[in-house]
C-alpha cells in the first residue's frame, strides 16, 4: 500500500502490543504496529490500565534480603491494642449510690408536696456518678400502711437513671389516676421503692419465668403491660395466670399471650426506705490558736542569776 497510512482505532493482539510497550517514567506511550495481514494504526487506550500496572510493578523495591541470607522476612500482622475490660451487666449500686438516689427521691417528694419544688442547684449536694447517669428503665412506687398510694416508670431506658427517679416521683405522688394524690398529711408513714429495670430477655413460653424473682413484659397489637417481680407472688399466681392477668391489664383477652405476642423478663434491683435522716453537717475543726508571742523581757524571777566573778590571783 502506497501513500499515508490510516490512523485508525483497532484492536490488536496483545503478543503484538506487549511486545511493542515501553515506558518510562510511569507514562504510558502510544506506537504504530504493523501486523502481518494489513497496516493499521493502533491506539492503546484499552491497555492503559494494564500498562499503568507494569509501571507501579517496575517502582516497588524488592523485599531487603534477611541478615542471614535466608529469605526475606514478612511484616509481623499489628498487634490489637489491649481492650479495657466492659463493665458488668446490670451489677448492683455502690451503697452510696443507693443513698443518693433514696434521698434524690424524699427530696423530690417533700419539695413536690411542699411547694418547694427541687432545684438545678439543689442537685449539686448529690454524688452523681456515672452510674447514676446511665440511661435506666426505672419505676416508683410510693406505699403507707402497706397499700400502695401511687406507681410510676416505664421499662424504657429513655432519661438519665437519677431524673427517672425525680420524674416518677411527681408523678407517683400527684398523677396516678388510679389513687387519691399525696397531700403533705401523708409523708409520715410513706415509703419509697424504686425498682431499677435490669436486663431484658425474650421468653417462648411460661416455663421459663420465674415467679417471685423475675418482671413480666408483654406487647402485642400496639398495647403494652408490665408486672414488676413483686406483683405475681404477692397474688399467688402461676407463670400462665400471671400472663392472663398481664393480657386484661392490657385490654386484651386471656391467652392472647400464646401467639404473635412479645415475651420479655426481666431483674430489678430494688432500694425502698422510709425518709432518711438529714445529712450531717461536717464542720471544720477549730484552727489551734498560736501561743502568744511577747516583746517584754520575762519576768525578774525567770532570769538567771549573773554567775559571781572570779577572784584575781595575787
Amino acid at each position: 500500500m502506497n501513500g499515508p497510512q490510516p490512523t485508525g482505532c483497532h484492536a490488536l493482539p496483545c503478543a503484538t502490543a506487549l511486545s511493542k510497550i515501553q515506558i518510562t517514567g510511569g507514562a504510558p506511550r502510544c506506537y504504530s504496529f504493523r501486523t502481518v495481514r494489513r497496516t493499521r494504526l493502533v491506539s492503546l487506550l484499552a491497555l492503559i490500565p494494564l500498562m499503568l500496572a507494569l509501571a507501579g510493578a517496575q517502582d516497588v523495591p524488592p523485599p531487603a534480603p534477611t541478615p542471614s541470607g535466608g529469605p526475606p522476612a514478612s511484616t509481623p500482622p499489628p498487634v490489637p491494642a489491649a481492650e479495657a475490660p466492659a463493665p458488668l451487666p446490670d451489677a448492683p449500686l455502690e451503697p452510696a449510690e443507693r443513698d443518693t438516689l433514696l434521698r434524690l427521691a424524699w427530696q423530690t417528694l417533700v419539695g413536690h408536696l411542699t411547694d418547694h419544688p427541687i432545684k438545678d442547684q439543689d442537685l449539686e449536694a448529690y454524688d452523681l456518678t456515672p452510674r447514676l447517669q446511665e440511661r435506666r428503665g426505672c419505676f416508683l412506687t410510693l406505699k403507707k400502711g402497706g397499700q400502695t398510694r401511687g406507681s410510676q416508670g416505664e421499662i424504657e431506658p429513655t432519661r438519665p437513671l437519677y431524673q427517672q427517679v425525680i420524674v416518677f416521683t411527681r408523678r407517683a405522688a400527684t398523677r396516678d389516676p388510679r389513687f387519691v394524690p399525696l397531700t403533705d398529711l401523708d409523708l409520715e408513714g410513706t415509703t419509697i421503692e424504686i425498682a431499677i429495670i435490669g436486663h431484658r430477655e425474650k421468653v417462648d413460653s411460661p416455663a421459663a419465668i420465674g415467679i417471685g424473682k423475675d418482671g413480666l413484659f408483654l406487647e402485642k397489637w400496639g398495647r403494652r403491660a408490665l408486672f414488676l417481680p413483686e406483683l405475681p407472688a404477692a397474688s399467688g399466681w402461676s407463670a400462665e395466670r400471671a400472663l392472663d392477668e398481664l393480657c386484661r391489664q392490657a385490654s386484651l383477652p386471656a391467652g392472647a399471650w400464646s401467639s404473635g405476642a412479645r415475651l420479655e423478663i426481666f431483674k430489678t434491683e430494688v432500694i425502698a426506705g422510709k425518709q432518711p435522716p438529714p445529712r450531717p453537717v461536717e464542720t471544720p475543726a477549730p484552727p489551734i490558736p498560736a501561743p502568744l508571742q511577747s516583746s517584754e523581757p520575762p519576768p525578774a524571777s525567770a532570769i538567771p542569776p549573773a554567775p559571781a566573778p572570779t577572784p584575781a590571783p595575787p
